[in-house]
Order: structure tokens, then C-alpha cells, then sequence
């Protein structure tokens, strides 16, 4: 006879805690402390207006941490793909293909660049945009693709490109959960024109708001310059003489605080250590779940390297008797695994993209769309089902140091609950009505 669930008054499974997130080291505060008082004296220290000895330190060492050729800082992952867009070439009315399984911010700045959302499915196995729904999702009035590395794991950045090169496409890929993440070799953010990358807070690289846009082609980098920085910085570093008729105040005040860069080249360096324990942690997570039914750990495409900012996983109720995911998950807050759901509803059934109402009015960006594009269910068969079966997620993860036990107990609480199933089932009609 299995132990008695927490949820009928046994006892607690997980009484371990993850490391705190996110952390700052001595190392990290006497670096601020140090940019502080050359702020006494120096005004780029303070403010980003002119670029400056932090900012561009921390842009050059992401460059090369990255294998690419240029990096712009600006003051969020969202404002990162904003820029990238707008430096890509995205216009009004423009069709760009995204994921319907993401967080919202990955979307909105399509919006915001006043294009078009065209949702394509993702993979069953990395949660991440299919090729072939890409290919599928393909028109005339295509612009370009986003493409989120989801969760910390990589898309299959090979073919997708495959794709982006015969129809002409410009790729921008969303790695604000993916600092340090790699597919075949190659990290994330250095495979598209352009990508876009997140500090903020539980990022796996942590250092206050801020995000860098990448990219290996000059141009895009001074396009990204112009459209995000002050035009201090703009007169000072664009040397592309058509870019520099358009400097002016007018633009975007994107810029990244020069404290928040100087602690992030400080974390920087240990970032590929981090990731490696979270790997470690993560895989020993999955095989331990790997035996247990009802869960399925989450998959990483072949010859992808994941960073596990969150760790997803895939309820299977045909294992558990049908026992529905809301008790599922119930028995296992109480034993201590917070688990939930992350993307809960596709992108586009949402009411903003139902009613198409978004900040501009007016019906703004679709009324300037060349053809009308709808949303509807069943579009992206995969990401609906997993929204509404499937997805459970433990969360952002702080497992950057030994976290063995802490995923034994995890592991340990999974199990308890598949082993009373039994006793779910028959209270299941109780629990789904308690609040």
C-alpha cells in the first residue's frame, strides 16, 4: 500500500527549497559598486544616452560569448524583438509567421510594428515552431519569422532557415529564455538575421531589465542603433551615411541602464557553469519521471543543447485513468511541486487577436493587412491540444547549483500520486469543486 496522499492528509513529500534566483555574488555587487563611482566622474555610467564604457563592454563580451558579430542593448526582451523587427524591414500590414505557444512577448511587438501575427503549429516534442507548419503558413505578404526558444530548449534552427532561405524570409529568434542555449554546435541568437535576448528578472542570466539584439550583419546592427538609441549615441557610432540623414530625437528610448550591464558582463562569465548544472539537475529530473506514468519529461531536438529556464513536461491521462490534469496537478501542489500551466490558451484564440483590439484601435494592425487573415480553432492543431490536456510546467528553475535531492523528492512526489490513482479517481467529482 502506496503512502498516503498530502491531499487526504498525509504527509508533505517536498520539503526541500531551490537555490535562491536571482543571485548576486560579492563579485556582481562590487562591480556595481565600482560603476557607481566612476559615475561620480562619468555620465555613461549613469545613463546609456551616449553608449559608453559599460554598455559597450558588456555588448562586445556578449558578442563574442555568442559568436556574432554585434550586439545592441536595449531595456527588455520585448523591446529587443520591437527593434529586430523594425531593423529586419517589418512594415505596416506586413505577415510575420510566429508561435501560438509562448509567452505574450514574443507576439505583441509584431503588433506593435503595426504587421500581422501568422501563427503556425509547434512540435509535439520540443514545444517549438514546426518547419513544415512554417512552410505551410507561407504568402505573398510574408515578411519574416519569429522563432522562440521556448522554455530553454532549442528549435531545429537547421530547417527552419532551410525554409526562410527559399521563400526569401527574414529570421528573428526569441532567446529571452535561452541565454546560452545551443543547437548543433551553434548558439541560439547567432542562426537568424537577428536575435533577441532577455536579462530580467529570472532570466538565466539575471541582471535587472535589459535585453541585447544580435546579428552578424552590420547594417542590421546600425538599423537596430538607430531605431532603439538616443541620437548621441546614433551621431557617434553610425557610419552607414543614408542611416545617418534619419538620426533625430524622434525614436525609441530602448536603452539598457549602464548598472544592469555592468553586473550582466559580471554574471556572464559563469553562465555557461549555471547552465551546466541546471542540465544536470534537469536530465537527472527526467530520468527519474521517465519511469513514472502520467508524465512525460520534456524532449530536446537532436543536437540541442537546453538551458532549462523553465522545465515542461506533458501530462498523459490515458496513464492515470483519465484522472483529470486540474486534480492531477491539485495532489501535487500538496505535496509540494507547484506545477501549472504556462501558455493555458493559445495566442490566437485570445480576445485581443478574437476581436482584433489591440492599443492602436481602429482595428489596427489587421486593417492594413493585404488580405484578412483569421484565427480560429483547430488553426495549430498541436499547440490547442497541448493548452488543453497537456501542458504542466514547474516553472523558472534556480537549479544552478546540486539540486540532487530537491529532484529526488519532485521525483518522489510524482510517483506517490501515480500510485493512488485509484483514490483520485474516486474522489475526483470532490476535489474539482474545491477551490
Amino acid at each position: 500500500m502506496s503512502d498516503q496522499l498530502a491531499i487526504f492528509g498525509g504527509k508533505k513529500t517536498v520539503t526541500e527549497t531551490a537555490p535562491v534566483w536571482p543571485r548576486f555574488s560579492d563579485e556582481d555587487i562590487d562591480a556595481a559598486t565600482w560603476a557607481l563611482n566612476e559615475a561620480r566622474t562619468k555620465r555613461d555610467f549613469i545613463s546609456a544616452s551616449f553608449g559608453g564604457e559599460g554598455l559597450e563592454a558588456f555588448e562586445g563580451d556578449f558578442a563574442k560569448f555568442l559568436g556574432a558579430e554585434h550586439v545592441v542593448s536595449v531595456n527588455s526582451g520585448c523591446a529587443a524583438i520591437h527593434v529586430a523587427l523594425m531593423a529586419a524591414g517589418v512594415k505596416g500590414g506586413d505577415e510575420v509567421i510566429v508561435s501560438p505557444y509562448t509567452w505574450g512577448q514574443t507576439v505583441s511587438p509584431i503588433l506593435q510594428a503595426n504587421a500581422i501575427p501568422v501563427f503556425a503549429d509547434i512540435e509535439p516534442d520540443t514545444f517549438n515552431l514546426d518547419p513544415a507548419s512554417i512552410e505551410a503558413n507561407v504568402t505573398l505578404h510574408t515578411k519574416a519569422i519569429v522563432v522562440v526558444h521556448l522554455f530553454g530548449g532549442p528549435a531545429r534552427m537547421d530547417a527552419i532557415m532551410e525554409v526562410a532561405e527559399r521563400h526569401n524570409l527574414m529570421v528573428i529568434e526569441d532567446c529571452a529564455q535561452a541565454d546560452g542555449a545551443s543547437y548543433k554546435g551553434k548558439r541560439v541568437g547567432s542562426w537568424g538575421h537577428l536575435g533577441a535576448f532577455s536579462i530580467g528578472n529570472g532570466k538565466n542570466l539575471a541582471a535587472g531589465d535589459g535585453g541585447m539584439v544580435t546579428t552578424n550583419d552590420k547594417r542590421l546592427w546600425e538599423m537596430a542603433l538607430l531605431f532603439g538609441h538616443h541620437p548621441s549615441r546614433q551621431g557617434r557610432q553610425l557610419e552607414d551615411p543614408e542611416l545617418r540623414e534619419y538620426i533625430d530625437s524622434c525614436c525609441y528610448t530602448y536603452r539598457m541602464h549602464p548598472i544592469s550591464s555592468v553586473i550582466a558582463r559580471s554574471q556572464l562569465k559563469h553562465l555557461d557553469e549555471w547552465n551546466s548544472e541546471r542540465r544536470r539537475n534537469a536530465d537527472y529530473l527526467s530520468e527519474k519521471l521517465s519511469e513514472i506514468p502520467g508524465v512525460a519529461p520534456p524532449d530536446v531536438a537532436e543536437g540541442g543543447e537546453h538551458v532549462y529556464h523553465m522545465y515542461p513536461m506533458t501530462y498523459e491521462p490515458e496513464e492515470m485513468d483519465g484522472l483529470s490534469r486540474e486534480v492531477y496537478v491539485k495532489a501535487l501542489a500538496e505535496e509540494g511541486v507547484g506545477v501549472s500551466a504556462y501558455v493555458k490558451e493559445p495566442i490566437y484564440l485570445r480576445r485581443r487577436y478574437q476581436e482584433r483590439e489591440y492599443f492602436s484601435g481602429n482595428g489596427l494592425p489587421w486593417s492594413l493587412g493585404k488580405r484578412e487573415v483569421k484565427y480560429a480553432a483547430g488553426d495549430c492543431p498541436v499547440a490547442e491540444r497541448r493548452c488543453a490536456e497537456q501542458e504542466m510546467n514547474l516553472g523558472s528553475t534556480a537549479w544552478y547549483e546540486d539540486c540532487t535531492e530537491l529532484m529526488d523528492q519532485i521525483a518522489t512526489a510524482f510517483r506517490k500520486v501515480a500510485e493512488n490513482v485509484g483514490t483520485l479517481k474516486e474522489r475526483e467529482g470532490e476535489l474539482s469543486q474545491e477551490n
